[in-house]
């Protein structure tokens, strides 16, 4: 068996801020793990929220990977389905919410909540069960993806563009624009702060016209007013809104210790004797490797970040990189068992 794992935070100097994990128990399975980005500067456990949530994930998965290679599994851990593996995870995020005596704030307010995304490729007797939330990856022998990227980026992602393509019009460094995309981008057009250039009505009028008319035409079939209060109130006041419903065209899931409809489980199942090669990846990488491996992986990131190195073009994003950071964290994680 081969094993090969790498992460790196998107803070250029700050490793310790990477808030993605990743867990490997050689025959007992792996996973992927994406911390959410804190979206007013939370903090558990001297943590900031998205990275409280991947830490606890990881230890929840650890715990259960472990359990799986005693004699007898213990009935808390025994696998029973994605269903029930989700629950157990969520679970242990609410006792963290506990622990740290925050349940009821948590449960009021959504934006308070930690959240992350994970993968799992599960040993199960002579199975191999993948269960996914979110938008983290997996290949299974080179071949066979399951990755599911949420719409709703590509509202934010779009909205991040327009604002950007308008201020280079108007003869704007890249990084002064980017900075102002950000805003916009977090905030939303109606949440601006005063005497910022994005706060100027004409401005917000344009932009929101522009990116409302990308929006629909990418996504024709969601409904004008998802789209607009999505514009409106961006990742900070408006993202939320979306995750773990299933009213709404645009909902996601994603693990924040409260229950995620079935609709956001992935599952897929593998008989072990098939298996050659697996490979999860969060959604730091924008493309997967050609091949098998690292270098594979990383000779990706490099081609996309020439590309599009501010994420405004091929691979548009709600981030970009900049001076003082990447995109976003990523991490890979691949076994080859034959």
């Amino acid at each position: 068996m081969l094993l090969e794992a790498f992460s790196q935070g998107k803070k250029f100097g700050h490793p310790e801020a990477n808030e993605d994990s990743f867990v490997a128990v050689p025959g007992a399975g792996y996973a992927v793990i994406d911390g959410v980005t804190d979206r007013n500067g939370t903090r558990y456990a001297g943590m900031l929220s998205g990275q409280f949530a991947s830490r606890t994930i990881k230890r929840a998965t650890e715990q259960f990977l472990i359990a799986q290679q005693a004699p007898s599994v213990a009935a808390d851990f025994r696998y029973g389905g994605p269903r029930a593996f989700i629950d157990y995870l969520t679970a242990a995020l609410q006792v963290a919410y506990v622990e740290q005596g925050v349940q009821a704030a948590v449960e009021d307010n959504w934006k308070l909540r930690a959240g992350c995304t994970i993968v799992a490729a599960l040993q199960i007797g002579d199975r191999l069960e993948i269960v996914a939330v979110g938008d983290s990856g997996i290949r299974v022998n080179g071949s066979d993806m399951l990755w599911v990227l949420k719409p709703l980026d590509d509202v934010t992602s779009i909205l991040r563009r327009e604002t950007w393509r308008y201020f280079e019009r108007g003869g704007l460094s890249p990084e002064r624009c980017d900075a102002l995309a950000a805003f916009m981008t977090w905030r939303g057009t109606q949440h601006q702060a005063p005497g910022e250039a994005t706060a100027e009505p004409p401005v917000i009028a344009e932009i929101e016209q522009r990116a409302l008319a990308a929006c629909s035409s990418r996504l024709p079939d969601v409904p004008a007013a998802e789209l607009m209060l999505l514009i409106q109130h961006g990742i900070e006041h408006g993202q939320g809104e979306f995750q773990n419903v299933t009213d709404k065209a645009l909902g996601y899931g994603g693990l924040d210790g409260f229950h995620i409809p079935d609709r956001y489980i992935e599952h897929r199942s593998y008989r072990l004797a098939d298996i050659e090669s697996i490979e999860l990846f969060s959604d730091g990488y924008f493309e997967p490797g050609k091949g098998f491996g690292i270098l594979e992986w990383e000779a990706s990131f490099r081609a996309v970040e020439a590309a599009d190195p501010y994420k405004i073009d091929r691979y548009i994003s709600t981030k970009g990189t900049t001076a003082q950071a990447l995109t976003d964290d990523r991490t890979y994680l691949a076994v080859r068992f034959k």
